[in-house]
């Protein structure tokens, strides 16, 4: 946003946009370690204040340091200090505030002092504060003992300062580094590496708005591709702002809206039916999803997979799914371990997104298989197509999703039940047992899981079955 410069989401925080805008114009590294950089300069100056809070109201310099250094590199306050966001910014103002609140004469008492209170919004500074001031108050303790007055005093501030702090960065920094965490930029020159030249890009979604369009505007990379935010599309004033650096790129209005036509305050507005309609001269894609609102896309066109994304492809063109696997198969280069992350991570969301993309066109696949008005030879085909697809990725993946499992045993239930004499129904029907066990010791909360459980039975008893058969054909051959 700010190289571009463009409005951030709302409240769109501008001050910190063009301080971000500022740093972005100084030399050394990228844009976003530039932005990144500033981030943590904030961010320290956020502990300095701390730091000047403590020490105004205790006189005590290790009290100050342990506030600053417990703030500092406590978790959630050193993840956010060294990424581009408004939270750094946000500690400064806070830090600033009880800064301001210790020099004044007239909040010298507790009751004084809960009048600003709910103003501290960041309970860490609050908490390291707590025991910055808390800290001074026990060495002071020792003042009336034989301690006064020896080099051991100091230290009953000093040392539990330290320790506290040394603590702190001890038990955070392998969960804060990221100097080698490009999970995400990965993701997004991923995403935009497998588009067609000259292709429109309907973004949703904080991960892959934000991510693409950082590689996008800031770095340049495939400067051929539009990228138009689905969500803003709905925003008055994001349009008129952002059609005229587009020009290859038809808006028939000045706003989303799935009912079409003007407004009540005279807003044109327009539908995504009548969008893909003055843009058919466009290939366009989705990433991650359509909005629920407008469906009217359905009208002239469908959904086919492509990796994480989906491509809007007119209605009448003919699918083929050997073409289409051939074409998704190998769309990223993606190397991360599944489940590598912690899950309330972007980084997990990127990584799930991306696993997820491999299982995407099978999938398609096997539904149209289930749900299209087809011919038997064609549906046939359509499941022998999806249970290849799937038996491949699952090999190929010792560790994956554990809804993979689910879906491939289905997969084989229902290519045993097509008949087809060229794979062993046997095998079929014991990959069928293995994985929707497999899926049940992992999906315990899958309400469906107790009916998985009698079907494998079922299963089971129509394996041993067809072995007896088997065993007995043999015997008589013998």
């Amino acid at each position: 946003m700010s190289l571009c410069p463009q409005v951030a989401h709302p409240p769109g925080y501008p001050l910190f946009t063009l301080l971000a805008k500022v740093a972005t114009g100084l030399p050394g590294g990228s844009p976003a370690f530039r932005v990144n950089l500033l981030c943590a300069l904030v961010g320290a100056a956020a502990a300095s204040l701390l730091f000047c809070t403590v020490f105004r109201l205790s006189g005590s310099y290790a009290g100050g340091i342990l506030a600053a250094g417990v703030f500092s590199f406590s978790r959630l306050t050193w993840q956010w200090s060294i990424t581009a966001e408004v939270f750094s910014l946000n500690n400064l103002f806070v830090g600033l505030l009880m800064a301001l609140t210790a020099h004044f004469e007239e909040a010298s008492t507790a009751k004084e002092r809960s009048k600003v209170e709910r103003f501290w919004l960041q309970s860490s500074a609050v908490v390291a504060v707590l025991a910055g001031l808390g800290l001074p108050t026990l060495a002071s303790l020792g003042r009336s003992t034989v301690l006064e007055g020896t080099w051991l005093l100091p230290c009953l501030e000093w040392i539990p300062a330290l320790a506290l702090v040394a603590s702190q960065l001890w038990a955070n920094y392998s969960t804060c580094d990221q100097s080698n965490n490009y999970v995400v930029d990965k993701f997004a020159r991923n995403l935009l590496s497998s588009m067609p030249t000259g292709a429109v890009i309907l973004l949703r979604g904080d991960l892959p708005g934000n991510a693409l369009r950082y590689l996008h505007y800031c770095e340049g990379m495939r400067p051929d591709i539009t990228l138009v935010d689905q969500e803003m599309m709905t925003y008055q004033w994001y349009l008129p702002k952002l059609a005229k650096h587009l020009p290859g790129v038809h808006f028939p209005g000045n706003r989303w809206n799935p009912v079409e036509g003007a407004l009540p305050d005279g807003t044109l507005a327009f539908n995504l039916h009548r969008f893909l309609k003055v843009n058919k001269h466009k290939e366009v894609f989705v990433c991650i999803g359509l909005h629920e609102g407008d469906s009217t896309w359905r009208r002239s066109h469908s959904l086919w997979p492509w990796g994480t994304c989906e491509k809007l492809v007119p209605s009448g063109a003919v699918f083929d799914p050997g073409e289409w696997i051939h074409l998704t198969r190998n769309l990223y280069n993606w190397t991360e371990e599944y489940g590598s992350f912690s899950p309330s991570s972007w980084e997990a969301v990127a990584n799930e997104e991306m696993w997820q993309a491999r299982m995407k066109t099978a999938f398609f696949i096997f539904d149209l298989a289930e749900t299209a008005s087809v011919t038997a030879e064609m549906k046939s085909q359509l499941y022998t197509f999806a249970y290849t697809s799937y038996k491949e990725i699952v090999n190929s993946h010792p560790h994956h999703p554990v809804n993979w499992h689910k879906n491939y045993a289905i997969a084989c239930e229902r290519m045993l039940r097509l008949g087809r004499g060229d794979v062993d129904p046997e095998m079929l029907l014991a990959e069928t047992v293995k994985h929707f066990l497999l899926y049940t010791e992992k999906a315990e909360d899958d309400p469906q899981r107790q009916d998985i459980l009698q079907a494998v039975q079922h299963l089971r008893e129509e394996l041993q079955g067809l072995r007896r058969r088997k065993a007995e054909l043999r015997h008589r051959a013998g």
